[in-house]
């Protein structure tokens, strides 16, 4: 024990919040030298610190070696997002737009290399996954996850996928970079992500990143269908509603102010043999 303003303290309880902070102020994360080094405390002892935090789901290691915030924050947070600026407007966006009535929309936030869904809205319209607050996806097979991956700067996607190693859900699912890459310039072209059976077969969704000041992802709306059910009307009242209730998030929380965007066709390529 030590004491810190005449209060007992734990050294390696202080070291793992240390370690927490410096981690979340790093967009691109830390290695465990760099950790070590903004903390002030011997690697070795880092070491232990991190590993735990990993073990606990706290802290992700990427196949760099860098550590980022991991999953478990977000469950550890939910009251606080609950309170948050972006969970509190998602809410207010949604009542006043009164857009999708009968779909199910999410919002999410990009952690590490997965999305994960910290608010929901849900329709009356059957969906093929059932989504939760707390919910962990792979980014690159989700509409949500591929809008924001879409709005970080290339080195970031460099580090994030350094091993080239991506999990697949079906066989629709992006299974190298080159097809990750292929896919999110075609999201910064049309503004929007598509989830085209990715994530569970019959299902498709829809995605757009939402983003502060800086012009940087906070986070991501997606609508989320039964494919059967969607032609291109209804893709394309889909895109348009998701990118108005987008847009007027993001003006919320001080990004840029949008012009309304229309959609000539969501393309649907994947199809059962």
């Amino acid at each position: 024990m030590s004491e810190v303003s005449g209060k007992p303290t734990v050294p390696a309880v202080a070291r793992a919040a240390r370690a927490l902070e410096v981690v979340s102020d790093a967009p691109n994360g830390l290695t465990l030298s760099e950790i070590a080094r903004a903390i002030g405390a011997p690697k070795s002892s880092c070491l232990s610190v991190c590993t735990t935090l990993v073990e606990s789901g706290l802290l992700v290691r990427s196949g760099t070696g860098h550590y980022l915030l991991g999953w478990k924050v977000v469950q550890l947070g939910r009251a606080y997002l609950a309170r948050s600026d972006i969970a509190t407007e998602f809410r207010r966006v949604d009542a006043e737009l009164g857009l999708l009535p009968e779909d199910t929309i999410l919002l999410s936030i990009l952690d590490g290399r997965n999305v994960l869904y910290v608010g929901t809205r849900h329709g009356t319209r059957p969906v093929a996954v059932h989504y939760e607050i707390g919910m962990r996806l792979p980014a690159h097979c989700t509409a949500s996850g591929k809008s924001l991956l879409a709005a970080l700067p290339v080195p970031e996607l460099d580090i994030l996928y350094a091993d080239n190693q991506f999990d697949v859900l079906t066989q629709h699912s992006i299974a190298n970079r080159s097809n990750l890459n292929c896919d999110l310039d075609n999201v910064r072209t049309r503004h929007y992500a598509i989830d085209d059976e990715e994530t569970a077969l019959g299902m498709i969704c829809v995605g757009a990143a939402v983003t502060d000041g800086s012009g940087r992802p906070v986070g991501a709306l997606s609508v989320s269908m039964v494919k059967a059910a969607v032609d291109q009307h209804r893709g394309k009242q889909a895109a348009e509603s998701l990118l108005r209730m987008a847009h007027a998030l993001t003006a919320r929380l001080g990004g840029p102010v949008h012009a309304p965007v229309t959609v000539d066709s969501v393309p649907l390529k994947n199809r059962h043999s």
